[in-house]
């Protein structure tokens, strides 16, 4: 990915730079910036944009420094333009010097072939243009975490809502459950009561014998 934006780039300026357009910024893809860098016999353009790749969504901050060969240093306003290649209007600030250097905010609104136009007054009226490329929108690292972990909460708490909202029956409602009737314990019948045995009656007694007298 990281050779492909380099390679869009210079070839984005270098189709700009057919017939040596004095015009030209000269745009140099570095590993965390966009180097800039100009000049003509009177003036002289050096700055960056920053960070590297540029990414449409995503600010992008544009630094330069203007300054004469000859003469008063440069001290006017800049106005600078961000626009899509082939567009002929776009996003444009007006930026006044801060010490030597002049830098304005920039968010891309769209992906594909850029310029940034450069414009400003010194002994006449200069235009200058850049090339570069903007790249497809990426998620921050922290922010895709971020929106995995509420996306979990999110799941995690309806599907709690869920069990808590699931019909229950009514205790009222419930049907009365009918006993399974009891088997009929086997009784054993009282026994009858024993008869009593027969008692043999008792003989009378023996007279006794008559005594002699």
């Amino acid at each position: 990915m990281a050779g492909l934006w380099l390679v869009t780039a210079t070839a984005a300026s270098a189709q700009l730079e057919v017939g040596g357009r004095p015009d030209i910024i000269r745009v140099d893809p570095r590993e965390e910036a966009f180097s800039l860098s100009w000049s003509d016999t009177e003036e002289r353009l050096q700055g960056t944009l920053r960070p590297a790749p540029i990414r449409k969504g995503q600010p992008f901050q544009v630094s330069l420094d203007v300054g004469s060969f000859e003469g008063a240093p440069f001290e006017g306003p800049i106005v600078l333009t961000l626009r899509p290649a082939g567009a002929s209007l776009g996003q444009s600030v007006t930026v006044k010097p801060q010490g030597r250097h002049w830098e304005a905010t920039f968010t891309p609104e769209e992906e594909g072939p850029h310029l940034l136009d450069v414009s400003f007054r010194t002994t006449r009226n200069k235009a200058l243009h850049g090339a570069f490329e903007v790249g497809a929108s990426v998620l921050p690292r922290q922010l895709a975490w971020g929106l995995l972990a509420v996306g979990t909460l999110a799941l995690l708490g309806y599907s709690v809502f869920s069990l808590l909202r699931a019909p229950r029956p009514d205790p009222q409602e419930t049907p009365p459950q009918t006993p399974e009737p009891t088997p009929p314990s086997a009784e054993v019948p009282p026994a009858a009561p024993e008869s009593p045995e027969p008692v043999a009656p008792t003989p009378p007694p023996e007279p006794e014998p008559p005594r002699d007298p």
